[in-house]
Order: structure tokens, then C-alpha cells, then sequence
């Protein structure tokens, strides 16, 4: 009857030790996923961020691009309205300044949409691949 005993006793030691070590094994493995996890949903927050910043810089240059376009077609309408050619020969000095400003405008206003653009991924930074 002892010899049972111990050998039950030595068959559930043995067991015991092996699903300790096997669970040792799986809390160092679900600390591992853990820390992955939490990177991953700070990466995950971070292209958020960035695409709600890219969303927003979109619908500012959409916008920004309605107006231009409403712009564009009133100078339009105003070119459509008048004989431009005949009243600058027959009027230099009033047309030419008007011209020469207008075109400064434009190019000013080119300019600045430019340096909007430029500047709209000053403040985006690239994520590394980590493996």
C-alpha cells in the first residue's frame, strides 16, 4: 500500500512541477502580449491623430479651393462683361494698373497657398518599423 501511495505521490509531484514550469512559460508569454499590446495601441492612436490632422488639412484645402473657385469665376464673369482689349486701348493708364495689380494678387495669393501647403506636415512624424 505505501508503494502506491509514494508512487502517486511522486506521479503528482511530477505533474505538479510540470504544469508549474509550463505555466511560468505562458505568464512570461502573456506579459510579452501585453507589452505588444500596448505598443500597438499607442501606434494605433497615433494613426488616428495623424489621419484626423489629415483630415481636417483636407477639408481646409477644400474649403480653402471653394473660394478660389468662386473667386476665379467672378473674374471670370467680369472678363465675360467687358471688352477688356478695346477699353485698355482706348484707356491705358486705367486698365494697366488695375492688370498689373490684380496679377500681383494672384501671384501673392499662389505664394501663400504654397507655404500652406508646405508647412502642412511640419508637424507629422515618421513611424519606424518595429519588428
Amino acid at each position: 500500500m505505501s508503494k502506491v501511495l509514494i508512487g502517486i505521490i511522486v506521479v503528482m509531484s511530477l505533474a505538479t512541477y510540470i504544469l508549474w514550469n509550463q505555466n511560468s512559460k505562458l505568464y512570461a508569454l502573456n506579459q510579452a502580449f501585453e507589452i505588444r499590446n500596448q505598443e500597438q495601441r499607442l501606434v494605433i492612436e497615433s494613426l488616428q491623430n495623424d489621419f484626423t490632422l489629415q483630415t481636417d488639412s483636407l477639408l481646409e484645402i477644400q474649403s480653402r479651393n471653394q473660394e478660389i473657385q468662386q473667386e476665379m469665376s467672378r473674374y471670370l464673369d467680369i472678363f465675360k462683361r467687358h471688352d477688356l482689349t478695346r477699353l485698355a486701348a482706348a484707356k491705358p493708364g486705367l486698365i494697366e494698373p488695375r492688370v498689373n495689380k490684380g496679377t500681383k494678387d494672384v501671384f501673392d495669393s499662389i505664394e501663400e497657398d504654397s507655404r500652406n501647403i508646405d508647412s502642412l506636415d511640419d508637424g507629422l512624424q515618421l513611424q519606424s518599423d518595429t519588428k
